[in-house]
């Protein structure tokens, strides 16, 4: 049996990102993971392809707008479907051979199998051929990054839909042969609103259904108001505080959704729902862990598993921000604390949201409604982009810089922008907010001219002595 100082299960941005980081530390390192190909649901089914999508969505629709604005001339405009899936389909496969060249190059062992605890030392791995035997590996440290799966729709909705192909999943839809007439999407949440703007992109009708008052609920509330008028304008229509009770499938192959607001017909649904941490089969059971209500992994604020030392969780098996990045934050740091460096605590206020909708929203810490509730006193910018040289040059003049900071000694509290580039943009204000700088910092930090970074610089004055150009 063989013994590894670190074995790593699940090859997602957490588990390859801690495989990596490991194995240059000089552990020997095995990466464990169901999949044939590394990445996880992030490179295979869900932030790679889900972008590169959406990129080539963002271009038919500028190639619409100068053709509209008559800069352009084109005649009978179109796209090939087949075509932009494959470039997705490729961005995908370039990866995964990059993935698999960085394993071999650090010579991290890959194993492809299910994971489980046999004991607090062992695991068990069961081949995805059933046909094979299953095998068993020692390990100093285990690092649990095992991801999630959809998370199964409601049972308050009564589904009768026989043929499968008019009913898809976020890890489905990825494959869908043609862009449909009409589309339903459950869920107005991150994964149901992408899709929607992806889909209305390319010409489809589409309608979300969200239980909330509103869609993207976790969101400062002016981010929110800016992405639904933006979505009325698109033709982007929003059922929210609406529940759906049935979905049946009509005699002519078509989807029918029963709510509160009646019966409507679509050619397509999709069921963004939500994801699930992926935890039922590690079998913790086994050594005594009890897994939340939720399906969460206990842990301690060093990412331990509760009641074993040398066991950790990271990603979205565990409670917080279940996004790439925060997962690939969280295995640096366990990484480097196993080698016995002494990594700095994860600052979960400056970590980013980045939502890939048209436009983008990104944000860092508090929200409005969140320091309203806290009682925490605050003062707030909103600053569009409208004014901007280079906004009207990229056609991105849509949206607002909104920032919250402190009264007393003007800190940044939270910030949220909406733009086409918002998430590019965001990355400045991480930076301020761990460096814990002041308003005045941003705004005397000289930015280059023309460019869209300009509107955080004119945002944070506007806080000060009053906006410049507006």
């Amino acid at each position: 049996m063989r013994e590894y100082d670190l074995a790593v299960v699940g090859a997602g941005p957490a588990g390859e990102v801690a495989a990596l980081r490991a194995a240059k530390l000089g552990m020997k390192v095995v990466l464990i993971d169901k999949r044939v190909d590394l990445g996880g649901t992030c490179l295979n089914v869900g932030c790679i392809p889900t972008k590169a999508l959406i990129a080539s969505a963002h271009t038919y629709e500028k190639i619409k707008a100068h053709l509209a604005d008559g800069m352009f001339e084109c005649q009978n405009l179109s796209f090939s479907w087949a075509k932009i899936q494959a470039r997705k389909d490729a961005i995908v496969a370039q990866h995964r051979r990059g993935l698999k060249f960085l394993m071999q190059k650090n010579k991290v062992t890959v194993q492809q199998g299910f994971a489980s605890l046999a004991d607090a030392n062992t695991l068990q791995i069961d081949a995805t051929d059933k046909t094979a035997s299953t095998s068993k590996i020692k390990f100093k440290h285990l690092l649990l990054a095992t991801g999630s799966y959809i998370s199964p729709l409601p049972k308050s909705i009564d589904l009768q839909v026989a043929d499968q192909d008019l009913l898809y999943t976020s890890d489905t839809i990825l494959a869908i042969k043609s862009v449909p007439k009409s589309i339903a999407i459950i869920g107005g949440g991150i994964i149901g609103m992408e899709f929607a703007c992806l889909f209305n992109a390319f010409g489809a009708d589409t309608s979300v259904y969200e239980v909330a008052p509103s869609i993207l609920a976790s969101e400062d509330e002016d981010s929110i108001a800016a992405l639904s008028k933006i979505c009325a304008k698109k033709g982007i229509t929003l059922h929210c505080s609406t529940q759906v009770k049935a979905i049946n499938q009509t005699a002519d192959k078509k989807i029918t959704l029963n709510s509160e607001r009646g019966k409507h017909t679509y050619d397509t649904l999709l069921l963004a729902t939500g994801r699930s941490p992926a935890t039922q089969k590690l079998q913790l059971e086994k050594i005594g862990v009890q897994l939340a209500k939720t399906g969460h992994v206990p842990v301690d604020a060093a990412y331990n598993v509760k009641g074993h030392s040398h066991i950790y969780a990271i990603g979205d098996v565990i409670a917080t921000s279940a996004l790439a990045h925060t997962a690939s934050a969280e295995a640096m740091y366990v990484v480097e604390k196993i080698a016995g460096l002494e990594p700095s605590q994860l600052d979960y206020s400056a970590n980013p949201n980045a939502i890939y909708t048209m436009p983008e929203i990104a944000s860092i810490g508090a929200t409005e409604q969140e320091l309203r509730k806290n009682g925490v006193d605050y003062k707030k910018i909103q600053y569009p982009f409208l004014p901007s040289a280079k906004a009207k040059i990229e056609g991105y003049s849509d949206g607002h810089v909104k920032i919250l900071y402190g009264t007393k000694y003007r800190e940044i509290l939270g910030a949220h922008i909406v733009n086409a580039k918002a998430t590019e943009l965001i990355s400045e204000l991480v930076l301020a907010k761990v460096l814990e700088s002041t308003l005045d910092e941003l705004a005397h930090a000289i930015h280059p001219h023309p460019t869209l970074s300009e509107t955080l610089m004119e945002a944070a004055h506007a806080g000060i002595a009053g906006a410049i150009h507006l």
